[in-house]
């Protein structure tokens, strides 16, 4: 285990909580052939169901493997930290809060995301093979669209037949939602995956900026764009659609300059299509226009 696994499971109490380690076991220790398990991978800046393979190795060397959107992977999830958690606070504030806040950041930022203040954790949700030996098996990952193999993870099997859990939603008076529909409960999970996105990230060859405008075009009637600010905490992201043309501005949310290019960062999605970067300009707090800015929009 690399120190830049173990420190992103600082993002999740529950891992915390649960003596889990990023790429090497899941939030448990155990499970049953055929239950469904939680697998810590890390901070996947990309890594999508459709382009993954996963091999299951059990104790006796049997070997399964799920393809590329097989249904056995439930779901790959990023998870945030409260944004009121000691570690964002204590960081942003530069207080160690009683419990070493500011380290932990500090290592988040300088051995994790360098220096990207877009904290988050990435979860995959299997469901294990129905027939497994007991004792430990390993679950390898390997991203295909990079042909990167993530980290193995660890879980033991014990006796006893699993089973897929369903992620039912239970209501005060005990009836499942939607009633009558149990097709919907497995794509709850796979709800909450990334959607298609842009991402829009900022470089500067001179100095950071206060402010910065960009204007993109994109192709009419495909999707509907929709903006996310990763980092709402410290900058506001306002923006404009007219059907073809985008315009969006970033500002700092207390009106002092950001410290770090790399969190002017922003997402758009919405299954927007032919999008093009068509102007970009920074400004200063006293409202000059600043040189040496780019934009990378991938």
């Amino acid at each position: 285990m690399t120190a830049k696994q173990s420190l992103l499971v600082l993002l999740l109490p529950l891992v915390v909580a649960l003596g889990g380690c990023v790429g090497a076991q899941t939030f448990g220790t155990a499970a049953r052939a055929g239950d469904t398990v939680a697998v810590e991978i890390g901070r996947q800046l990309n890594l999508a169901r459709q382009n993954v393979t996963l091999t299951v190795y059990d104790a006796v060397g049997a070997v399964t493997t799920y393809g590329p959107n097989d249904s056995h992977v439930r779901g790959i999830v990023d998870m945030y930290p409260d944004p009121v958690s000691r570690a964002v606070v204590g960081t942003m504030t530069n207080q160690d809060l009683g419990y070493n806040a500011t380290t932990t950041g500090y290592l988040i930022n300088s051995q994790v995301t360098q220096n990207d203040g877009d904290w988050f954790q990435t979860v995959m949700v299997l469901d294990l093979p129905a027939s497994m030996a007991m004792g430990d098996a390993t679950v390898s990952i390997t991203d295909n669209s990079t042909g990167t193999t993530i980290s193995p993870s660890t879980v033991t099997v014990v006796p006893g037949a699993g089973s897929s859990n369903l992620f039912t939603v239970w209501m005060p008076w005990g009836n499942t939602v939607p009633l009558l529909s149990p097709s919907f409960y497995p794509n709850l999970l796979a709800s909450m995956e990334r959607a298609d996105r842009f991402t829009v990230t900022f470089a500067t060859s001179t100095v950071i900026p206060h402010s910065i405008q960009m204007t993109f075009a994109h192709t009419s009637g495909v999707g509907v764009p929709w903006i996310v600010n990763p980092r709402g905490d410290i900058k506001n992201v306002v923006w404009h659609d007219d059907g073809t043309t985008m315009t969006v501005l970033v500002t700092p949310t207390q009106g002092t300059t950001l410290t770090r290019i790399k969190d002017f960062k922003f997402y758009i999605a919405g299954g927007v299509s032919g999008l093009t970067q068509t102007s970009l300009r920074a400004y200063d707090i006293n409202g000059v226009a600043v040189s040496g800015v780019t934009a990378t929009v991938n």
